[in-house]
């Protein structure tokens, strides 16, 4: 038992010791716009976590909380989080020993011939052990293993976060998109109420003599499109509730009910007049997307050094202690103790270059993950900036297409008062109204316009999602090891 356990001690001091093979992970360095806090307070309003209720809509908020409790896709990347945890529990298993225990219980007879005279033919034994088996790190393998794992973890995670705050932006948007096609078949069915009404009237009037027939079928032709237009919108209407409810993870039962919730009308929602101009400095760790691919390249930045560490030997101790009698009473005795210690090296001297293959394809993947990083980097400030711009632009159309729509609403008035008295033919009227359903259409696709750029803007602020531990803890690591690295060869030198 005694020898047993300086093994066991041997084993945990040889545990850490070692080199680690391969390039520490340092962020890579880019030239990023910089904020004053003065204006990262003034976008922090935007990258709250539950960034939807600037809208003050209950039924936005009430729906939000659903899809992030049911959603198919969300759930299926909580489900990769789960796995890839797993995994890297299973990464840091392998740094340490390998521990059973085992018994074994037989009865065989040998050959007559074979057999020793005055003993019996028939044998028995009994067998109780412990076992243990270790791979000493010297090289960093399962260090680097260890620390792919986490890193890839962390990108899991932040596929997550990207993941629920692709959701929520989604859910917003189509419920907005879904507000604003009732707006738009409210405004047609009320011009097509004003048509059937004009049209009654040409009506008569023609069956009378008062009016020429080209313009009562003028003015039919107007309040059929507008029926058109109304069919349309209550279609687009009806397969906006139906998408909505499959976003949040609605039954099938429901899903054929649609959406019909009642909430804020698009006329009332807050718009939000006053959006910040600057990008926020911290944008690299409010990106849940930025977050991904920095923890994929962390992963495969690891794996070059687990793969250039499988080109030196491998050490693996391997040892055995327990008990072998012929005799069951007397098992657990000292005459029947028995162990054994044995360490194994290994060096692969010809595999038509496999090893050195690996190191290479470890190293091309790392510059894949590099080149994909910088690009969502890229891509975040463009979509970042373009957001902002968006605000900015969709703020001045909405306040024009109200203009417009005011402005036709009085001329369609003041055209009815003229044609009443004679001043202008039912044409111009009839040119007036088209003009002012086409702006009342407009002015409500303005109002969702503005809307989606602030949904846009906090999506790609990171919709309140920060850097987590796990990411910085990796981070500040290879940090760490990159120091003592270069200490080491200032020293040397």
């Amino acid at each position: 038992m005694f020898l047993s356990q300086r093994i066991f001690y041997v084993l945990l001091v040889m545990l850490p010791a070692g080199c680690v093979i391969g390039p520490d992970y340092l962020r890579p360095e880019m030239p990023l716009p910089a904020a004053t806090h003065k204006e990262i307070a003034a976008i922090a309003p935007f990258t709250a976590s539950d960034w939807w209720k600037l809208f003050d809509d209950p039924t936005l908020n009430r729906i939000e909380r659903e899809a992030l409790a049911y959603n198919r896709n969300l759930q299926m990347a909580m489900a990769r989080v789960e796995e890839s945890r797993a995994l890297a529990r299973m990464a840091l298993a392998d740094r340490w020993p390998t521990i059973g225990i085992g018994g074994e219980a037989a009865r065989g007879r040998s050959s007559k011939e074979a057999a020793v005279p005055e003993h019996s033919r028939t044998l028995d034994a009994f067998a109780a052990f412990g076992l243990a088996s270790f791979e000493l790190d010297l090289w960093g393998k399962y260090r680097r293993l260890d620390e792919a794992a986490r890193a890839a973890l962390v990108a899991t995670r932040s596929g997550r976060d990207a993941v629920q705050l692709s959701l929520t932006a989604d859910v917003a948007s189509l419920y907005f998109y879904l507000r604003t096609l009732e707006a738009q078949t409210r405004i047609a069915r009320n011009r097509l109420a004003t048509y059937e009404e004009s049209c009654a009237v040409y009506r008569k009037r023609f069956r009378a003599g008062y009016t020429q027939e080209l313009d009562l079928q003028r003015m039919e032709a107007d309040r059929l499109a507008t029926a058109v237009l109304v069919a349309r919108r209550e279609n687009e209407l009806s397969a906006s509730g139906t998408a909505l409810a499959v976003l949040l993870g609605r039954s099938p039962h429901d899903i054929v009910q649609g959406f019909s919730e009642p909430g804020k009308k698009l006329e009332t929602l807050t718009l939000f007049p006053r959006i910040p101009e600057n990008i926020p400095s911290d944008l690299l760790a409010r990106r849940p997307d930025i977050r991904r691919d920095e923890g994929m390249l962390m992963a495969a930045n690891a794996r070059i050094g687990a793969a250039r560490a499988a080109l030196f030997p491998s050490i693996n101790l391997t040892g055995q202690f327990g008990f072998v009698s012929p005799d069951l009473q007397n098992l657990f005795t000292d005459s029947a103790r028995v162990w054994n210690i044995a360490a194994t090296l290994t060096q692969p001297v010809f595999e038509s270059g496999r090893r050195f293959a690996r190191v290479k394809a470890a190293t091309a993947r790392q510059k894949q993950m590099l080149a994909q990083y910088e690009q969502t980097v890229q891509n975040a400030f463009r979509e970042t900036r373009d957001a902002l711009v968006s605000c900015a632009k969709t703020a001045q159309a909405l306040e024009a297409s109200l203009q417009r729509a005011q402005a036709l609403r009085r001329s369609f008035v003041l055209s009815q008062k003229q044609h009443t008295h004679g001043y202008i033919s039912i044409i111009d009227v009839l040119d007036i109204q088209r003009q002012l359903l086409q702006a009342e259409l407009d002015l409500s696709a303005a109002r969702q316009g503005r809307l989606n750029a602030v949904i846009a803007l906090c999506r790609t602020l990171g919709g309140g999602w920060r850097e987590d531990s796990g990411f910085q803890q990796v981070h500040e690591q290879g940090v760490r090891d990159h120091n003592v690295e270069a200490k080491g060869q200032e020293d040397a030198e």
